[in-house]
């Protein structure tokens, strides 16, 4: 059961989405395009983009042991740092190819976040502890 409870934590927090994002402070609230030029509209469809690509890439991060679980800083909060951390296996995981598209999504939030003056709560994002439960790596809960 815990197991469970672990993989749907996962799979809500990546199905998250945009609202997300605009609750840890990386989109505007006004992405129907009304407010937006081309160029913003570009930057919003392309993180929505990269942000599915990046959920394909990680899938379940299921492992052998516990050494192949790893975490990302993805995002970029206004005040600086990431938004939140991801987990991945090196198992399941281009490693790699995750880094790169995570760096394209975090400078992208970087830069959205700028040009639109969004402002966020500016706390710090500690690290998570991982965990490794029946085969899928886990970020701890408390």
């Amino acid at each position: 059961m815990r197991r469970v409870a672990h993989i749907s934590l996962f799979v809500l927090t990546l199905s998250a989405g945009l609202t997300g994002f605009r609750a840890w402070g990386l989109l505007s609230s006004s992405l129907n395009g009304s407010n937006l030029d081309a160029a913003q509209q570009d930057d919003s469809e392309r993180l929505k983009e990269l942000h599915s690509v990046i959920e394909k890439e990680i899938g379940t991060p299921s492992a052998n042991e516990p050494s192949q679980c790893k975490l990302i800083a993805f995002g970029s909060k206004p005040c600086g740092g990431p938004a939140r951390y991801l987990v991945y296996s090196t198992v399941k995981t281009n490693e790699d190819r995750l880094k790169q598209l995570v760096s394209e999504f975090n400078q992208l939030a970087k830069k959205i976040n700028e040009e639109r003056k969004i402002l966020s709560d500016c706390r710090f994002v500690t690290e998570p502890r991982l965990e490794f439960v029946g085969g899928v790596c886990t970020i701890k809960s408390n």
